[in-house]
This record gives structure tokens, C-alpha cells and sequence, in this order.
């Protein structure tokens, strides 16, 4: 089942989120979306799929117009989307998340058979290696499985094209390489897969063709064996980036310990953890998936209170009994889950860029200081939106990573905590948000960088460790410069 879009054009009051974009999707092809973030990859994939209209433009299905009005319209077409963002609802099972829109298919004399429901779900996720259980409770299992859960959903739907809007962005390594061989299945069963990754390593794997879009335009359509990461890179941002990734690591030694960790243990999370993070340096955590980074982070917020073990913030002893706390005492945080637990979507960007520390004069929110904050993190993250009044939900995913980074930036934190700081971002806008973090760090900021990007942590930070089951499993020197392969040699 072929898809064909011509001339489609996009505005979203004066922002032109599409301008003349054409593409053709065939069966048995991966077709891989590149581009900047605010290219219109999500916006495309939301037409597609139904979920958005576009303003001009025609599209055909199996030879026939084809013109959704929403996605359900989409999906008895053949067609199912995995959103960006996460679309997964706490208060339900697993299974009743993979079927949440047809959960009366499993309803008898209207009574759910659960066995039969659970039988179902959790077939779709045997079905391409998610290693998820169905009576696993949502708040037991991390973001990549959520997402994971996400993939499912649209796989119940058994559809002829299948749309994964940055779907690996919330993966492991393991979860990572099982969803391409899944890709490769699908692909092999005549399946179209439209795919949009920021890691052309996983472009390169999977996809067949690819279309480059930048600033709403087609940018260049080509197949993937005749050209290189190189290329695509420099048609995504208009420039050659080769080399220059990573900004230079500090030159100045650090002093002193902002962060020192002491014996810390939580249970089943952190297990007799010690570690020291100095201003002006980025200490980077390596791991699988729950191996204690991201506990290590939430205990130093204030949201995972632990057992044994002692914290200190500049010298004095620290135990934030909430991240509101943490905040306060200059501690800023950049979570895993910018839409769930960094920013409020619905509210505008000068208030999600203030939220954690509001400016007052006397009693009142000082509106003239707000928006001059605003506007000045703005313009040095290049945040693409018509203004700071704008609400987040009309942002692009990378946009919105760097709205929770400069909220984090607002507060002129002394200790910086990251959870993968450019989850679901292009490479031009992770240039960017590189060079803030290391202008951070130059003002004297002690970071501390978990993240799955192994890349990222070589070349951000100045120190390195790898945490395995809970553990500090191993400590770089200052002086070692470790590579891939040394560093998955202690994560596994």
C-alpha cells in the first residue's frame, strides 16, 4: 500500500510549519524523516497520520485520495503513528495502555476479561523483544519502557504503514537494537515504516530512502547507500559540523566539591554509592538502563529520600525533602521526561522558563524582569517560537529540551543535574545545548551528566564513571580518555 503526499503546506498562525513538501512512502521500505528540530518531521507525520489537516496539498492512498479526518479515521486505513512526546497513562495497566482505545474488543456481558486482554498485549510485545511483562506495575518500569509500550499500541493496530516519531529516543542500547530488528521484520512482511531518528547511526541501519527537510522544506530526497552522515548533517543545518561537536574541555582545574556523596544506598536503587562533583567540572554517569544514574540524580533532587548515607551541597549537609527544596538551595534539574515532569505544556514559555524561581518585586511577579529573562535565554538557546508568550505545546520537541534547559539556566544553579540532555534533539541544537552546559561549567557550575549517549559522555565530560546494579562499578581517571568499548566493559 503506497503513500503518496504532494505540495503539502503547513502554518500554524505565522510560524509555516511545512512549505511544498512532497514524499512517497512503498511498501516494504524504511523511509527515514531527517532534519533540524522545527523542520516539520513531527508536523508531516501528524498529517499522515491524521492527526493534523494540512492547508494545501493532495494525498493518496493505494491509488485513491486519501484525506483523514483524525487518526481513527487513519488507522482504519492502515495507518498508526508513535508520538514524539509520551503518551502513557499511569493510572492504567500495561495492557489497558497497549488496547486503551479498544479495550470493548475484551468486554463480555460488560465485564473486561482481563486474561484475555492481558493474552493479547502481551503477544504485541513479545512480538518485537520488548522484555516487558504485562503484570508489571507502570511506575516499575522507566521511560524507555514506556515507550516500548507506545510502539505496542500501534503494532495492536496491525497496520499496513507504520509512523515512529523519534521512537528510540527514550531506548536503551538493548531496547534500541531490538526495535530496529523489529523494523527489519516489519519491513521484510511489506510493511512501509516512516522513521524519524536525530542518531543517523540508527538512519543508517534501517532505513532505505530518506527526506531531508529543513525550515518546513524539502530539503533533498535520496537513498541512504549514496550518501554519507557527513552530508546529511550539512544539509540538515545549511553548514559542515565535522569536528566541531564538542566545545573544548576545561582548561582550569577543579576546586571545589559542590556535590559529595557519601555511602549512599536506596533500596533496589543505590547501593553504597560515594562520588564527589566540583565546580567548574561535568562529572558523566554511564549505565544500562536502571543501573542507579538517574536514582543517583532524583536522590540529589530530593525525590528518592535514601536510606543510608550522607549528601553535602557546598560544605554543608544536604537532605532536600523535595525537588522544591533543591531548587531553592541552587540546585537545578533537567529530567529524562520534559513533558511529564519538566515543563507544563499548556502553560507559555516565559512561565515554564521562570516556574522554578519567579522574579518578585515586593510581593508581586515582576513581569518586566520575566520577560526580559525571557527573552535573553531565548535568543542564547536559540529557541525557535513567535515569542515567549506562546504556549510549549506548539513547540517542537527539541525546542521544548532546551525550554526546560533554560529554566534550569534561569536560576543560576551552582549544581546542574542532566538526564540526557538532548533526548530527541538534532545535532545543530545539541551543538547548542553543548556549549551551554560547558559555559556553565567554565562560570564555576559543578554538572553531573547521566546520559544513554555514550558520545555525549566521552565528549562532554571531564570526568567518568560507570554505575552497574546500583554500583559505582568503575571510576576514570582525570587523565584516561576512555572509549565505547572500555566504558560497555563495566556496564555489562
Amino acid at each position: 500500500m503506497t503513500l503518496v503526499a504532494e505540495h503539502i503546506n503547513k502554518r500554524f498562525g505565522s510560524t509555516v510549519a511545512l512549505r511544498d513538501v512532497s514524499i512517497s512512502l512503498v511498501p516494504g521500505e524504511v523511509h527515514a524523516l531527517v532534519g533540524e528540530n522545527g523542520a516539520g518531521k513531527s508536523t508531516l507525520l501528524k498529517i499522515l497520520a491524521g492527526a493534523e489537516r494540512p492547508d494545501d496539498g493532495t494525498m493518496r492512498l493505494a491509488h485513491a485520495d486519501y484525506a483523514p479526518l483524525d487518526t481513527r479515521a487513519a488507522e482504519r486505513r492502515g495507518i498508526a503513528l508513535v508520538h514524539q512526546e509520551l503518551t502513557i497513562n499511569p493510572s492504567l495497566t500495561v495492557a489497558e495502555n497497549v488496547f486503551i482505545d479498544r479495550l470493548s474488543r475484551f468486554a463480555r456481558f460488560g465485564f473486561l476479561q482481563r486474561k484475555a486482554l492481558n493474552r493479547a498485549a502481551q503477544d504485541v510485545l513479545d512480538s518485537f523483544g520488548a522484555d516487558i511483562l504485562v503484570s508489571a506495575s507502570l511506575d516499575q518500569l522507566d521511560l524507555g519502557q514506556w515507550k516500548c509500550i507506545e510502539i505496542a499500541r500501534a503494532l495492536s493496530l496491525d497496520p499496513q504503514i507504520l509512523f515512529l516519531d523519534e521512537a528510540t529516543a527514550f531506548l536503551g542500547r538493548k531496547e534500541v537494537g531490538a526495535l530496529l530488528k523489529a523494523i527489519q521484520a516489519l519491513k521484510a512482511r511489506g510493511l512501509s515504516v516512516a522513521f524519524v531518528s536525530h542518531h543517523l547511526s540508527e538512519v543508517t541501519e534501517v532505513a532505505d530512502r530518506l527526506t531531508i527537510l529543513k525550515d518546513g522544506g524539502n530539503a533533498g530526497h535520496s537513498s541512504v547507500a549514496e550518501t554519507t552522515p557527513a552530508d546529511i548533517h550539512a544539509r540538515m543545518v545549511g553548514r559542515d559540523i565535522s569536528g566541531h561537536v564538542f566545545p573544548p574541555k576545561a582548561h582550569k582545574p577543579p576546586v571545589e566539591v559542590i556535590l559529595s556523596v557519601r555511602s549512599v544506598s536506596s533500596t533496589a536503587k543505590l547501593d553504597d554509592v560515594s562520588l564527589d562533583v566540583r565546580g567548574g567540572e561535568i562529572v558523566g554517569m554511564a549505565g544500562l538502563k536502571g543501573s542507579g544514574g538517574e536514582a543517583l540524580l532524583e536522590t540529589a533532587m530530593g525525590v528518592l529520600a535514601p536510606d543510608r548515607g550522607t549528601l553535602t551541597l557546598g560544605g554543608e549537609a544536604y537532605a532536600p525533602k523535595y525537588p522544591g527544596a533543591a531548587w531553592r538551595a541552587g540546585v537545578a534539574y533537567l529530567p529524562g521526561d520534559r513533558t511529564g515532569e519538566g515543563l507544563i505544556s499548556d502553560f507559555s514559555v516565559l512561565d515554564n522558563l521562570v516556574m522554578a524561581q519567579p522574579p518578585r518585586r515586593f510581593a508581586f511577579f515582576d513581569a518586566h524582569v520575566a520577560r526580559r529573562g525571557a527573552a535573553d535565554l531565548t535568543a542564547t538557546l536559540k529557541i525557535k517560537a513567535a515569542s515567549p508568550a506562546v504556549a510549549c505545546r506548539t513547540l517542537s520537541g527539541g525546542n521544548l529540551q532546551k525550554v526546560v534547559l533554560a529554566k534550569c539556566l534561569y536560576v543560576r544553579p551552582r549544581l546542574l543535574l542532566l538526564n540526557n540532555p538532548t533526548r530527541g534533539v538534532d545535532i545543530g541544537a545539541r551543538i547548542e545545548i553543548y556549549r551551554t552546559i560547558r559555559a556553565m561549567a567554565d562560570e564555576g557550575v559543578a554538572v553531573l551528566l547521566v546520559s544513554d549517549d555514550l558520545p555525549e559522555l566521552i565528549g562532554l565530560s571531564d570526568r567518568l564513571a560507570v554505575m552497574r546494579g546500583g554500583r559505582i562499578e568503575h571510576e576514570f581517571a582525570d587523565t584516561d580518555t576512555p572509549d565505547e568499548k572500555s566504558i560497555v566493559r563495566f556496564m555489562t
